[in-house]
């Protein structure tokens, strides 16, 4: 029999799913009927007219600027609905403005999918906006409207554009000007990879996001400033609190609204408001009251790994630090902050590790050494650059002041370079299962609440989830070592075959293939599948792979080997074969054509396999070939 406490527990669970799911459906714009999607079925892939706006900058690659549009027409029909657009590096307009309107006539495609095993996802990525579709057009075919459409997003924009304005007035140079537009202006996509990957290996690329650690610094800083208000009593302390909160909302809306931003001035405008109410406030209860209003208006955040490690993180930092705290108590002052750096990051830390290492299959061990040198200071960064901004934007900045803050900016970036160096401290490639995540969040979970209170139980349920642990271990152990499989990879106009033993990946190519474009190809996939990579070796003409016979018929189009029966055929460098003619003398049960063709000859192999009704795979469109049979 059900207790009645479990009943309600029971009937609450399945009331937040079901609020949940008609949250998702609500939010959904392709429910409507004025949703684009309705509109171009027969126009996918074909030339149409489009009037859009951008709503949203997205980082750069290395051929393209990205952005979200908002489609408002489609020919003459009003529309609705979010798409992604690519414009070409090096056209004479390179930056679009958030809110102007453009018509252009071009194509709106799906969204691609990786091509290779494991690699990232970046239409799953979008479709957690509600985007799933893509237009790609050089800038100088965009006609400029007139209208533009105002937001918050806008504005937001050109008080951006207008501070870095002011600044390039200084003595800054870019890499300094994106730091601070990181730091102080939510918007990382100026910074070099080179510099990220740094602040990534250095396990500090907390500090380039803006989220709960400087708006919390910024809380400190405006309670700071505000203070002189409280000396007038009640009203006073109701001014101070909507003084407050307003600044917090006009720093969210500069720094782009994020989801990380979001999240972190929702739960500190409540901290605010408890701050004011009463002298102690429930952490939990601002955080999960934030969490629940977000995602009352932005329900997919919830999928969104950004939102989940911030969360997290700050959960960590509420529940476990208070305990690490108390478990040392320095005497002196410097040592006292030190320690409760210390005791920050790694609640942090702990809070994030089980998903940083299901979702980056890395750890930077001296996660701790970067904060320790930079967080006490950070506070002292953000005043500084707020103050920087002030004075630049009011053409007041005096350049030794300038010089000052860069110099700065120069030292942090140093600080975390240095210690990214020190590779053998960063531990890269640790393959992390699911079941892994789920039971290393227990045993955290169990040996914590065993500090906080000793009791027999709280020890049995760390020793089971050692135990429990061990056995996943040993079943991902037995599971990848019996993994087995020939792949064909999708490379352009090159050929690159792997077959997966015994936790090795065999690799053959027509081609060298570079090292950064081997991490492409096959870094993730080893991860998963906790493998190492053999040397590469020259392509061969035939393979046996179990009980099947593999031909590859390349550019010298010689295939009459009449003592073989292949059971699969990989077609590359666009062989000039009939291939009505090849599959009556050698009757292979499949053919594979690989990025290597021409797209003409693909067209052309996929008509005739259709028509003999034999199965035929383009690596281009569906993505490599595995074989585990």
């Amino acid at each position: 029999m059900f207790s009645k406490g479990s009943e309600f527990l029971c009937i609450m669970i399945i009331t937040f799913i079901a609020f949940g799911a008609t949250l998702v459906t609500i939010h959904n714009p392709s429910r409507l009927t004025t949703h684009y999607t309705y509109q171009i079925e027969e126009f996918t892939e074909k030339p149409i007219g489009l009037r859009f706006y951008i709503r949203e900058r997205l980082k750069s690659t290395t051929y393209y600027n990205k952005y979200i549009i908002s489609i408002l027409r489609i020919e003459d029909k009003m529309v609705h609905g979010n798409v992604l657009l690519r414009t070409k590096k090096g056209s004479s307009q390179n930056d679009l403005n958030i809110g102007d309107t453009y018509t252009a006539v071009t194509a709106i495609k799906q969204i691609s999918k990786p091509l290779n095993p494991y690699q990232f996802d970046y239409s799953k990525h979008l479709e957690k906006k509600y985007i799933h579709h893509q237009i790609t057009i050089p800038t100088e075919r965009l006609i400029t409207n007139q209208k533009s459409i105002w937001s918050v997003f806008r504005f937001a924009d050109l008080v951006r554009k207008y501070i870095n304005q002011k600044l390039d007035n200084y003595p800054f140079n870019p890499k300094q000007l994106s730091i601070i537009n990181a730091l102080l202006l939510g918007q990382k996509q100026d910074i070099d990879q080179e510099t990220f990957g740094d602040y990534r290996d250095a396990g500090a690329i907390h500090i380039l996001a803006v989220s709960g650690l400087h708006v919390g610094i910024l809380l400190l800083i405006l309670n700071f400033i505000l203070s002189p208000l409280q000396r007038f009593k009640q009203r006073g302390k109701i001014v101070k609190l909507i003084l407050t909160i307003l600044m917090l909302w006009f720093f969210a809306i500069i720094a782009g609204l994020s989801p990380s931003i979001l999240r972190a001035v929702t739960m500190f405008s409540f901290i605010a408001v408890g701050m004011q109410i009463r002298s102690k406030t429930s952490i939990y209860n601002s955080l999960f009251i934030s969490m629940f209003v977000l995602l009352c208006f932005y329900p997919l955040y919830l999928f969104s790994v950004g939102f989940q490690l911030s969360y997290l993180a700050v959960f960590g930092i509420v529940w476990i630090q208070p305990t690490l705290i108390n478990l040392f108590r320095p005497n002196i002052y410097i040592s006292q902050k030190l320690w409760e750096t210390l005791t920050v990051t790694i609640s942090a830390q702990l809070g994030i590790l089980p998903l940083s290492l299901y979702y980056f299959n890395q750890f930077p061990a001296l996660f701790f050494l970067s904060n320790l040198l930079i967080i006490p200071f950070l506070g002292g960064i953000l005043g500084f650059g707020i103050l920087v901004i002030l004075l630049a934007s009011l053409d007041l900045l005096p350049d030794i002041i300038a010089y000052l803050f860069g110099g700065c900016i120069d030292l942090m970036n140093w600080i975390v370079s240095r210690i990214a160096q020190q590779e053998e401290f960063l531990i890269t490639d640790i393959p992390f299962s699911w079941r892994m995540l789920v039971i290393l969040y227990v045993i955290i979970i169990a040996i914590i609440a065993s500090i906080k209170k000793f009791e027999k139980r709280k020890v049995y349920a760390v020793g089971i989830s050692l135990c429990i642990l061990m056995c996943i271990l040993i079943y991902e152990k037995q599971k990848n070592a019996r993994h087995e499989e020939f792949i064909v990879f999708h490379t352009n106009q090159n050929t690159t075959l792997g077959i997966f033993q015994n936790q090795r990946l065999a690799i053959y190519s027509k081609k060298n293939i570079p090292k950064n474009t081997q991490n492409f190809l096959f870094g993730n996939y080893l991860v998963q599948n906790a493998g190492h990579r053999d040397s590469i070796l020259p392509l061969k003409n035939i393979y046996q792979y179990k009980e099947h016979t593999i031909l590859i018929i390349d550019s010298t189009s010689i295939y009459n080997i009449t003592s073989l029966q292949p059971d699969i055929i990989i077609l590359s460098g666009s062989p000039k074969i009939h291939l009505d003619r090849v599959i009556d003398t050698l009757h292979p049960k499949q053919i594979i054509a690989d990025g290597s063709s021409y797209k003409s000859f693909l067209n052309e192999w996929g008509v005739t396999c259709k028509k003999r009704n034999i199965k035929f795979h383009r690596t281009d469109k569906k993505g490599a070939f595995i074989f585990n049979d």
